[in-house]
Formats: structure tokens, C-alpha cells, sequence
């Protein structure tokens, strides 16, 4: 609830370093609230993230993992620059009427 999203959104960056994540529901409430993500390629929505510039995208091996983490967290501005990357992108496509949106036009074409 609140809690959740105001860790999000003081947190200087959200990391999911997972093998094999469905979608990364985590990852769009980090991104809704305004802040970067570092996440592996095994998270379903890594293509949307790296599109968006939206947080740093690594293969999930140690080393890259370690240098996105890095490159992160010592350059504030471009951290706070792709929060507001995600934030933006994650309000479009994620919000609760964005997806209320998406279902309409789904059920407009099968109607149809």
C-alpha cells in the first residue's frame, strides 16, 4: 500500500536481478512511482524498459549486473532522468486506466 510506494519512490534505484521474472509487476510499481530500474533481460518487460530508457538493462550475469549497478548509482542525474523515463512510460502503459483502455479496445475488436 502506502508504505510500498513511498520506499519506491525515496529509493535511489529498484533492482530485480531475476532468471525468470512473467512480467515484473515490482518493476512497473517502481516505475510508476518515479524511479529507475536495474533488471536482468530474464524480466518479461526488459524490451519496454531499455525502449523507454527507462533503467538499465544487463544480462543476468554477476559482472553486468554489478556494472549497470554501478554505473547507476554513481551518476544521480541520469538515475533521476530515467525515473522520470519510467515513471512517464509506466503511467502510459501500466496505469490502472491505461489497462481499462487497452481492454476496451480488445473488446472493440472482437465485437467487431
Amino acid at each position: 500500500g502506502d508504505l510500498k510506494a513511498a520506499l519506491l519512490k525515496d529509493a535511489d534505484v529498484f533492482v530485480l536481478p531475476s532468471y525468470y521474472e512473467n512480467f515484473g509487476i515490482a518493476v512497473a510499481e517502481a516505475m510508476v512511482a518515479g524511479t529507475a530500474v536495474v533488471i536482468s533481460d530474464q524480466v518479461h518487460i526488459w524490451e519496454n524498459v531499455k525502449d523507454a530508457e527507462a533503467g538499465w538493462v544487463s544480462p543476468c550475469e554477476v559482472q553486468a549486473l554489478t556494472r549497470q549497478l554501478r554505473e547507476a548509482l554513481q551518476n544521480k542525474e541520469e538515475c533521476q532522468h530515467r525515473g522520470l523515463k519510467a515513471q512517464e512510460y509506466a503511467l502510459k502503459h501500466y496505469s490502472w486506466n491505461a489497462i481499462a483502455q487497452q481492454m476496451i479496445q480488445v473488446y472493440r475488436q472482437i465485437s467487431h
